[in-house]
């Protein structure tokens, strides 16, 4: 009977572990506050090139409830509803303390990262952030997925193909969390064609001044030529 007692206590205190473990580790999640209420990024997200007329700044992320264990993130932007995916935002060595990104921090310069934080290249051809720009008239979903991984930081070169990037992340992920929002395509305004300027080169005529009358002479009196005048 003592050895019952004594094992049901132990597994008690065993199940009462986990689940203290379980509630403080919910799970990893991800949020942003640059969302419209819909989950639609708008439109100083999107992509300013192309004929997309957006600005280009990557929104502001939030994160936590990674595992302990954890020692850095990653994180990849992907548009789902192209076929083999499109990369918009691949970031590595996001250190373990840092659980936001500000907005604007996908620049290419990077200065806005975390420092460690390394950008690759996305599908767009430069590093760092490239915003949504589906084809005219669609709607495209992105998936926003934050790795936490067991390594501080990732031996890569942020110039390889973002699939072996991704590989290498997958290997060393405890943890995802994952955001979805959509967008539609932000058009470039149309160009105004500028006014062509009038030609400067012709010079106005002078305005003519108006004749003064000569006085008349008064009755009876020839009036006196002036010095140098030829009388007819």
């Amino acid at each position: 009977m003592r050895r019952r007692l004594v094992l049901g206590t132990t597994l008690a205190v065993g199940l009462a572990s986990g689940l203290a473990a379980g509630q403080a580790h919910a799970g990893l999640w991800l949020s942003s506050p640059d969302l419209a209420a819909d989950g639609t990024l708008t439109a100083p997200q999107a992509w300013d090139r192309d004929g997309c007329g957006g600005k280009n700044l990557s929104p502001a992320l939030r994160w936590g409830g990674e595992a302990p264990t954890t020692k850095s993130f990653a994180l990849i932007i992907m548009d789902a509803d192209v076929k083999k995916g499109f990369r918009h935002w691949m970031v590595f060595n996001i250190p373990a303390g840092v659980h936001s990104l500000a907005a604007g921090a996908g620049a290419a310069d990077g200065k806005a990262l975390p420092k460690g934080a390394v950008q690759a290249l996305n599908d767009f051809g430069p590093k760092g952030y490239g915003g949504p720009c589906p084809p005219p008239g669609q709607t495209h979903r992105y998936v926003f997925t934050l790795y936490a991984l067991n390594k501080d930081t990732l031996d890569l070169n942020p110039d390889q193909p973002a699939g072996a990037l991704e590989s290498l992340v997958l290997t060393h992920a405890l943890d995802k969390g994952r955001l979805l929002a959509k967008s539609p395509r932000f058009e470039s305004a149309p160009e105004k064609t500028a006014e062509k300027a009038k030609p400067t080169d012709e010079k106005p005529a002078p305005k003519a001044e108006p004749a003064t009358s000569a006085p008349k002479p008064a009755p009876g009196k020839t009036p006196t030529p002036a010095a140098g005048d030829t009388p007819k």
